[in-house]
């Protein structure tokens, strides 16, 4: 009798055991595996498809040796590092939703990529080049060169910065496109994007004097032209 009740009592315990595992069918097992997989899937799906920021590289003119045009009691190359350059990085400094960096001001872009093929024929091909320049050697206002015969938006935006600061030069109503120039032949053959900016001439007294009076405004509005994100004022 002894014998019989353990078994019995084992035999308890053990239905509603076997009863729980009755309840998850294969099928049922199956689908949630599936469902699981199916949603790991979806999270590395998405992060594989995240879109990275846009690149945009920002080069200062001449350098290196290259002083570039003269006017003004300073050079062409100096006026661009020393005047307009830290005030582009500062506000380079808010963008969110791209990426910004600066070719290195000890660098020529154009001696790089013509004598020492390197500048322009190392540059990741989805990488937007913005070039400044100060113009001359005689007139008023600026203009951008284009890399199309039409501009884009960007370039829209960057004409418009020039005329509120310093005034276009009225030979080319905002935009010059150019086939000419090497260095943006490099960049054009190999699909690269990109804009060349006058900001006025170096030679002229007024462009000059509202290219170093309005820097900080000329800088923020230049970032966001070419980024078209809006960013605060810093002083």
């Amino acid at each position: 009798m002894q014998k019989w009740h353990r078994f019995l009592v084992w035999g308890s315990l053990l239905i509603p055991l076997i009863a729980g595992l009755a309840l998850v069918t294969p099928a049922q097992a199956a689908t949630h595996t599936k469902t699981t997989t199916q949603q790991t899937t979806k999270k590395v799906v998405k992060k594989a498809t995240k879109k990275s920021p846009h690149h945009y590289l920002i080069v200062m003119g001449h350098g290196a040796g290259d002083p570039g045009a003269r006017g003004n009691g300073t050079t062409e190359a100096t006026a661009l590092r020393k005047i307009l350059l830290p005030q582009l990085r500062k506000y380079a400094k808010q963008v969110k939703h791209s990426k910004v960096t600066f070719y290195n001001p000890k660098h020529n872009l154009v001696s790089d990529t013509l004598f020492h093929h390197k500048g322009s024929y190392k540059l990741n091909k989805h990488t937007t080049v913005i070039m400044f320049h100060l113009d001359a050697p005689s007139g008023q206002g600026g203009h951008v060169i284009i890399h199309k015969a039409h501009p884009t938006k960007r370039d829209q935006r960057l004409a418009k910065v020039i005329k509120k600061y310093i005034g276009l030069n009225r030979a080319y109503r905002g935009y010059s496109f150019r086939t000419n120039l090497r260095n943006c032949n490099v960049l054009r053959r190999r699909g690269i994007d990109y804009s060349l900016v006058e900001s006025g001439f170096i030679t002229n007294k007024h462009d000059f004097q509202h290219f170093k009076k309005y820097r900080a405004q000329i800088a923020k509005a230049d970032i966001e032209a070419i980024t078209h994100e809006t960013l605060s004022a810093k002083k």
